[in-house]
């Protein structure tokens, strides 16, 4: 298509607007639309969803393909399932993409698309966010209406939160308005998308959920002109205990103050009238192409005792219905969504209709929209969820319990009494729960293993322990025992002859230091604590041979000394005092050779002086 419109919508925030306009082979956006180039960062992920050796078919293997393409930069994946191909645009919430859902893929769906919401900053970072907005997203799955936007999961991935909703094709209602904006859109037209959006709200009202941020920015005109209520995501039970959360996705800008009325401003209590007076604004508008109040809240519009202008197109009771509805007072105001239906849309009177036939049936068919669309909704809840079965079956028969568990959910909380369901739910979680038990005793079992290759026996044996707790039957237990006692009894030997070849080192190390052989000291002590890093008795050894090294040097310098000193005794003729000085070298190194010949040349020098009479000091 050319001119047309393509928005995705979620739990809540702004609409997102995207034109398929073609120029040339570019798409372009709307101006005024937030555009994010790049999808969130996912976590790293693998192909082993898609690599079951049994499955051959054409669809499972092009899942396979975007998967192994996501891998390498094309799109993002989100829980193996969402290729992220391109952004749609960027509301209160987060942004949109469009998603290719692979499950579709592998059935071969010739439309895999759908609509995923990121959500921004904002609610990652709430504490109560996830838990919260997971169980408005179970409301929102209840409520099965034509005239209602299909939200299918509210899911994390990492730290990323996202949402999953169908992909719709047509047009914004604020863009409509906003291209009438001088004349108001045709009558009829207006009529035909109030009737949709009365039979919406009446629906989730009857399950006591009220929208509380209906705007036309919620609202989407499809191709065949009917229109779809968005943001059901963040709507609150109308019983008071029930809007006692923590947390309020409202809190995070769903409020537009332009269509809340004072209640709301004031962040009271909300009640089905809080609806009535935002859907009476947006058919005013669409009526105008304006606000009735000039986008002011209820509240100011009440400060400044602003009157919506009187409609000329409107007759008399459909004006009288419409201001009703827009009282600014609650206690003025059109107290519930099918009141005002029956006002603006009334009821004709039967014995008037029995004057023509043909008004009759047209009649008829005006006063009975209401029950019709009440019988569209079960038919069409009846086929949500026979949907939701089969997708279920399919997901349960490719082993993926996750996503059978899921869709069976959906299709219980939508219809609980069918059995069909139901059992599937039950046989999908039995089937989930022995895979996550699996999944642990195997994790546990390599986590022994690995420490088991590590010698780590005291960590194997805490692991082996865990998976005896978790399964004393669990078949690789007893291999794993065996494992750990044949490590053991390895170790010891091992061990052992270790122990007996660092005592033989010790002896070789202690005779060498015997021998001031320090050398081989220091190169024994080495290999022992190559093999036993912590052995005292080759520290201590290693550190006596160091002490007498170092002492042996020393003594080599006091030698010298003496040495040199008897040399220059005997240079002055100082016999005796070469000979003192030879025999104190001899005292501190009695294998001198040096000090010995010194002394025994100084003493038969001494002695033939003496011989020849010679006088000898």
């Amino acid at each position: 298509m050319t001119d047309d419109h393509r928005i995705a919508k979620g739990n809540s925030g702004q609409g997102v607007i995207r034109d398929d306009v073609t120029d040339g082979d570019k798409t372009r956006f709307r101006p005024g639309d937030t555009i994010i180039a790049d999808a969130p960062q996912a976590p790293d992920l693998t192909v082993t969803h898609y690599s079951a050796s049994h499955n051959h078919s054409a669809g499972f293997a092009q899942a396979r393909e975007l998967v192994k393409q996501s891998q390498s930069g094309k799109g993002t994946l989100l829980k193996k399932r969402f290729l992220l191909e391109e952004v749609l645009g960027h509301g209160g919430m987060g942004t949109v993409y469009k998603a290719k859902d692979l499950r579709k893929v592998e059935a071969e769906d010739p439309d895999p698309y759908i609509a995923t919401k990121v959500l921004n900053q904002d609610f990652k970072d709430h504490p109560d966010a996830f838990v919260t907005l997971q169980q408005e997203t179970a409301k929102s799955q209840t409520l099965a209406h034509p005239n209602i936007v299909t939200v299918h999961d509210f899911d994390r991935d990492g730290d990323i939160l996202f949402m999953t909703m169908e992909l719709l094709e047509g047009k914004p209602l604020d863009q409509l308005i906003k291209a009438y904006r001088h004349t108001g859109l045709p009558k009829e037209q207006v009529w035909k998308i109030t009737r949709d959006l009365c039979a919406a709200l009446a629906y989730a009202h009857q399950r006591q959920l009220i929208h509380a941020d209906f705007k036309p920015g919620n609202i989407f005109v499809n191709n065949d002109g009917h229109a779809k209520v968005l943001d059901f995501g963040i709507a609150r039970a109308a019983n008071r205990e029930a809007q006692k959360h923590r947390f309020d996705a409202g809190q995070l800008g769903a409020l537009t103050p332009a269509y809340a009325t004072v209640e709301m401003v004031k962040d009271e209590p909300l009640g089905f009238s809080d609806d009535v007076y935002a859907l009476a604004c947006v058919v005013y508008e669409m009526l105008a192409g304006r606000h009735p109040y000039n986008q002011r809240s209820a509240f100011e519009a009440q400060q400044q005792k602003l009157i919506p202008k009187r409609l000329d197109n409107l007759s008399a009771r459909e004006w009288k219905a419409l201001n009703h509805a827009l009282a600014l007072d609650k206690s003025a105001r059109t107290p519930s969504i099918a009141q005002f239906a029956d006002e603006l849309f009334p009821k004709r009177n039967p014995v008037v209709l029995t004057a023509a036939l043909g008004l009759a049936v047209v009649s008829l068919v005006g006063a009975g929209w209401f029950g019709y669309s009440q019988h569209q909704a079960q038919q069409q809840v009846q086929k949500t969820v026979q949907q939701k079965i089969t997708a279920a079956q399919l997901c349960f028969a490719h082993s993926d319990f996750s996503c059978a568990i899921e869709q069976a959910l959906v299709a219980v909380n939508l219809d609980s009494a069918n059995n069909v369901a139901a059992q599937l739910l039950q046989a999908a979680q039995v089937a989930q729960t022995a895979r996550e038990q699996e999944s642990r005793l195997q994790e546990l079992l390599v986590q022994a293993q690995e420490c088991v290759a590590k010698q780590d026996l005291d960590c194997a044996v805490l692991f082996a322990d865990k998976l005896r707790e978790a399964d004393a039957d669990y078949p690789a237990l007893q291999l794993l025992d065996q494992q750990i006692h044949s490590a053991r009894t390895q170790g010891e030997q091992a061990a052992a002859a270790q122990q007996q070849m660092i005592n033989q080192q010790l002896a070789v190390a202690q005779n060498c230091l015997i021998k001031n052989d320090y050398a081989c000291v220091q190169e024994q002590a080495s290999a022992i604590l190559a093999l036993e890093p912590a052995n005292t008795q080759a520290i201590e050894i290693r550190q006596q041979a160091n002490l007498a090294q170092q002492q042996q040097k020393e003594i080599a310098v006091k030698v010298d000394k003496l040495l040199a000193d008897a040399n220059t005794c005997m240079t002055k003729k100082n016999y005796s005092c070469a000979i003192a000085k030879a025999e104190s070298a001899m005292e501190l190194d009695a294998g001198n050779k040096q000090a010995e010949a010194l002394r025994v040349r100084a003493m038969d020098t001494q002695r033939k002086l003496k011989e020849t009479g010679f006088t000898i000091k």
